[in-house]
């Protein structure tokens, strides 16, 4: 990301490890599941198409791809606010980057769920003005403290003491 004259980076940052909780839960029960139907089926004596010890491989495996995947998608997620705009970059190979002026956001919203609230992470949400629904929001998801981000994003100083939405501060 190349800043343009003038512009400075008030944050940056990826989703938080600890989003990926509910998502190691929730792959980790399927990748194992295999190896469990197996080695009941065998204790019970009856026969799979192959030893118990390649099922528990064909789950070791598959958990190595979930863990594997969830660190590459988390690695390659970067949210990044500077004084002018607001982006979210994703990719390895195909890269996307969907960005929007500073002056075009219009509301910022910080949600969490009980499991997000129980974690310390949430995710904030940039409504901004414009015509096409999918330019018009984009959000920060799995983001650690994300009060505080919102609240140091909403309040930033920049440009001789305009805020970061580039109002002057009331005295």
């Amino acid at each position: 990301m190349e800043l343009v004259v003038g512009e400075q980076i008030v944050y940056q940052g990826r989703p938080s490890a600890r989003v990926s909780i509910g998502y190691f839960i929730r792959w980790g029960i399927l990748a194992i599941i295999p190896a469990v139907v197996a080695t009941y089926l065998w204790a019970h004596g009856d026969p799979t198409l192959v030893s118990v010890v390649d099922w528990w491989c064909v789950s070791l495996v598959w958990i190595g791809l979930v863990i594997v995947g969830n660190a590459m998608r988390r690695r390659t997620m970067r949210y990044t606010v500077t004084t002018h705009r607001v982006m979210v970059r994703q990719g390895i190979a195909r890269r996307t980057e969907h960005s929007t002026a500073i002056a075009r956001i219009q509301n910022i919203t910080v949600r969490q769920s009980l499991w997000q609230r129980m974690l310390g992470i949430g995710d904030i949400q940039f409504d901004t003005s414009g015509v096409d629904l999918t330019d018009a929001n984009f959000a920060f998801t799995g983001i650690a403290h994300p009060r505080q981000i919102a609240d140091r994003l909403r309040y930033a100083p920049h440009d001789a003491g305009a805020d970061l939405w580039g109002e002057r501060p009331r005295v």
